[in-house]
């Protein structure tokens, strides 16, 4: 059999199909089951972006407490978390394609969380390095897996719509993980938060494990693909020559890239720029994110599933559109020197810029068949992963760095200011030098790097010029369906 006919066969139902009568009828697609699938989904999404927003609220102490830099900083939540993050994606999607995936979203569950506890007990930046790609790992195999299987419980035009619901988990993780992360270390220490959040973690993964269970492939389609999954290379070959693909690929990366940059680095820039407590940052930034990101997610799945029904290429305008409005909200946020200016500027910027999110998961399992899901999504992970979650906040830390080096007027800026503070007993002047150098620094950088979202939009843009001819549709004739 060649190439081109196993990717039929992985694409449509007509070869190595059964189709499905009464699809409506099945237990897996009442409205109570896919209701608690969604509800379940939400808890796990949740604490997946939770251990991953709080090192942002801690980045601070931690950078006092263990003498670190900004690029140190950088590394702990964009390199060290992405390594095996984007590389194990890969495996684990072409794992999800073959095993349950109910199963190994609950399993790679608990094993972030407890990662996430093992960074309390870190003492150095190499052990905290270590814990957060063991944060990576766990949490690796939740997005391809969790894509998968919504898209077999819910039909093409809903599943931007769910995805949004689902990617709720995202500004309720960063409400979580910053303002219960901010109290206790206010409270207790930085280390007793990392414990806070990894074990209730463990515990939720049961029931991911003993609640849900694993659907027919295809199922919501009305055909249950009874086919092999084609292989990797089968898949990124057939990924890589939809011009679609290729420019949604790029837009999303370089998206990623300006927006992880921006959201590990904004909570230290309002304790360094502001003078403001840790706890009441925490809290203040939690409401901020929860509120606007979730707001702009349930935008953007459920408006552009909307507009989508006019015309599909909506799914990808609008997030251009948002992608261009975002730049002058951030900047203008970066610029002031009010807090509370500052903060309603990120309040709006968050709600428009997230709302690409859901529109571009759903677009990327809209354009290939039901046994390629997984893979497709963990493959634009590990794109994303390295350079967009991986390269944003590294090279943000090395540029803010940079700036604060030739913003300090007094010597060698990294010698003088370890963790971004004079010594201690070197006097109010140099330690006033070093944290309006240190701030500084990373306003410039975090202003730079707002034009990485209009390059992305750009990419969304050319993404639409063909996303109408590489729509997968189950019913079409192999012939029509373009392997």
């Amino acid at each position: 059999m060649s190439t081109e006919q196993r990717l039929v066969i992985g694409q449509t139902a007509d070869a190595g199909a059964a189709a499905t009568p009464s699809v409506d009828d099945h237990p897996l697609l009442s409205r109570r089951y896919k209701t608690w699938l969604v509800f379940v989904l939400l808890v796990a999404s949740t604490f997946n972006f939770a251990d991953r927003a709080i090192v942002s609220v801690l980045a601070q102490p931690i950078k006092e407490d263990l003498g670190l830099t900004d690029t140190h900083l950088g590394m702990l939540q964009g390199v060290g978390f992405a390594i095996l993050y984007s590389i194990l994606g890969v495996p684990l999607g072409w794992l999800a394609e073959r095993i349950s995936r109910k199963g190994l979203i609950a399993a790679c569950f608990a094993a972030w969380s407890f990662m996430t506890a093992a960074c309390g007990m870190a003492t150095s930046f190499i052990t905290l390095l270590l814990a957060r790609v063991g944060v990576g790992i766990g949490e690796a195999g939740f997005q391809p897996a969790s894509a998968s299987l919504l898209a077999d419980h819910f039909k093409a035009n809903r599943r931007a719509s769910v995805l949004a619901i689902v990617m709720l988990g995202s500004p309720i993780g960063f409400l979580l993980g910053q303002s219960v992360g901010g109290w206790v270390a206010a409270e207790w220490n930085w280390r007793v938060a990392f414990y806070a959040l990894g074990v209730p973690g463990i515990i939720a993964a049961a029931i991911v494990w003993f609640t849900l269970r694993e659907p027919p492939r295809g199922l919501a389609e009305g055909s249950v693909s009874k086919a092999k999954p084609p292989r990797l290379l089968e898949v990124i070959r057939h990924l890589w020559s939809m011009q679609t693909f290729r420019h949604l690929l790029f837009g999303s990366t370089i998206a990623g890239f300006a927006l992880n940059a921006v959201a590990h680095f904004v909570l230290p820039f309002y304790l360094r720029g502001f003078g403001l407590s840790i706890a009441l940052v925490g809290a203040l930034f939690g409401m901020v994110a929860f509120t606007s990101n979730g707001i702009g997610m349930l935008l953007g799945g459920f408006g552009f599933d909307r507009l989508s029904r006019r015309d599909p290429r909506w799914s990808l305008w609008g997030p251009a559109v948002m992608l261009v409005l975002a730049v002058p909200l951030y900047c203008g946020a970066f610029a002031t020197r009010n807090p509370w200016t500052s903060m309603a500027f990120i309040w709006f910027a968050n709600l428009v810029l997230i709302s690409y999110f859901a529109p571009t998961a759903a677009t990327m399992q809209n354009i290939v068949g039901p046994r390629m899901r997984a893979t497709t999504a963990a493959l634009t992970a590990v794109v994303a992963g390295i350079f967009g979650a991986g390269l944003g906040p590294t090279l943000l830390g090395i540029a803010s760095d940079w700036f604060a080096t030739r913003a300090f007027e007094l010597g060698d800026f990294i010698a003088s200011c370890p963790g971004g503070r004079a010594p201690p007993g070197a006097g109010e002047a140099l330690d006033g030098a070093c944290r309006a150098a240190s701030t500084e620094g990373l306003r410039h950088a975090l202003i730079a790097v707002q034009v990485f979202f209009v390059w992305a939009a750009a990419h969304y843009v050319l993404a639409a010029r063909t996303l109408r001819q590489h729509l997968f549709v189950p019913s079409a004739p192999p012939a029509t369906q373009g392997a």
